[in-house]
């Protein structure tokens, strides 16, 4: 989402944010995994999103303070069974930094079933820090922890993010052996390969930091999207990754 810097230049937040909203309504995903954004932006989107509705709080307070990684679901499919958020630290379960990094850095997770009980789903939304080494490594670890003690079901599952890495760091290796990478077989030669652009509106991004991993679903379509502002800046500092998958029979 880029968070609000209250900036006044072509990449300011009130610039962007109509398009976005256009954006997501007109692809009208079932779920979708934000980062960065403050509460004033989560609720913003909470309003204008067609039949959505999001879990998440802010790492600076558990409550409203500071960035979200909020997962949004269309409520017409899915219904909420559980949620919370725990801090990639230490002290998963108050607010903390953890190991080397710069900031707070949280995980947000949902349990959702579908509107006709067939099928229930974890989804796990997180952003790592973009300093410490440790900390990334060790999120992971973490995330990878939570997920084995909640998910005794053997339950499918879809983890969002932007990791800050790329591809040939260790902790998404780590990710890559244990879950499904929707875009592994992208190459750093091929047109669309990198998410990250800096609003740079003259660069389409290099490097590849913000994924979808998953396990237990059939993989349909994969593909990074570009959205553009009416006024040819990119909607955001990163591109969104986009998946569609299948339930296994």
């Amino acid at each position: 989402i880029k968070y609000d810097d209250r900036s006044v230049d072509e990449n300011s937040w009130i610039m962007r944010k109509e398009g976005m909203v256009n954006l997501i309504n007109s692809i009208s995903p079932d779920i979708l995994g934000i980062q960065e954004g403050l509460f004033h932006q989560v609720d913003y989107l909470d309003d204008n999103l067609d039949n959505f509705r999001y879990v998440g709080v802010g790492r600076d307070d558990g409550y409203k303070k500071g960035e979200f990684c909020a997962i949004f679901f269309n409520k017409n499919k899915y219904r909420l069974i559980n949620s919370s958020t725990f801090w990639l630290s230490e002290n998963p379960n108050k607010v903390s930094i953890g190991w080397d990094a710069a900031l707070e850095r949280i995980c947000t997770y949902a349990q959702l079933e579908t509107i006709n009980g067939k099928n229930k789903i974890w989804i796990f939304n997180t952003h790592f820090d973009h300093r410490g080494d440790s900390a990334r490594e060790e999120s992971v670890k973490l995330i990878l922890k939570k997920i084995k003690a909640l998910n005794d079901m053997r339950l499918p599952i879809i983890i969002t993010g932007d990791f800050n890495l790329t591809p040939e760091t260790q902790p998404i290796k780590i990710l890559q052996n244990s879950f499904q990478d929707v875009l592994a077989s992208l190459t750093s030669s091929e047109k669309n390969y990198g998410t990250f652009t800096g609003f740079n509106k003259n660069e389409t991004g290099a490097d590849r930091i913000d994924y979808i991993f998953y396990r237990a679903f059939q993989l349909k379509t994969a593909n990074h999207i570009w959205v553009r502002t009416e006024k040819g800046t990119w909607a955001s500092d990163h591109h969104p990754v986009q998946a569609t998958f299948l339930f296994k029979k």
